[in-house]
C-alpha cells in the first residue's frame, strides 16, 4: 500500500522527496534577507556575510552605470541573499551493498 502524501519510506525512513528543499535551522529569516536587499549587501550583511555584503554593494553601483545590467545584478543580489544556504539539494541515494556497489565505488565521495 502506498500512501499518496507520505514523505518517509515505512520501512527504513529515507525521504521521498527528490527535489529540493527548503531547511528549516537557518540563523535567519529567508524573507528578511531578501527584504533588506532592496539596498544591495544589506541581506548578506544580515546574514552575517560582511565581505560578500561590500562585494554586492559595490559591484550593483557599478553595474548600474550600465543601466540594464543593474537592474538584473540586484535582482540576483536579491536572490542570493534570500537563497544561498536556505536551498537543500537532494544527495544520490547508492545502495551500500550489493552488484552495484562495485561499479559505483568510483563515484561515492570519500571524505
Amino acid at each position: 500500500m502506498v500512501v499518496g502524501d507520505a514523505r518517509f519510506c515505512k520501512d527504513c525512513g529515507a525521504s521521498l522527496n527528490r527535489g529540493l528543499r527548503f531547511k528549516h535551522d537557518l540563523a535567519w529569516n529567508p524573507w528578511i534577507a531578501m527584504t533588506l536587499s532592496l539596498a544591495p549587501g544589506l541581506g548578506q550583511f544580515y546574514k552575517g556575510q560582511r565581505l560578500k555584503a561590500v562585494l554586492w554593494f559595490v559591484l550593483v553601483a557599478i553595474a548600474y552605470g550600465a543601466a540594464p545590467f543593474g537592474v538584473l545584478l540586484h535582482l540576483v543580489c536579491i536572490a542570493n541573499a534570500g537563497l544561498a544556504g536556505a536551498i537543500e539539494f537532494p544527495r544520490p541515494r547508492f545502495s551500500p551493498s550489493g552488484a552495484d556497489s562495485d561499479s559505483l565505488r568510483g563515484f561515492v565521495n570519500r571524505q
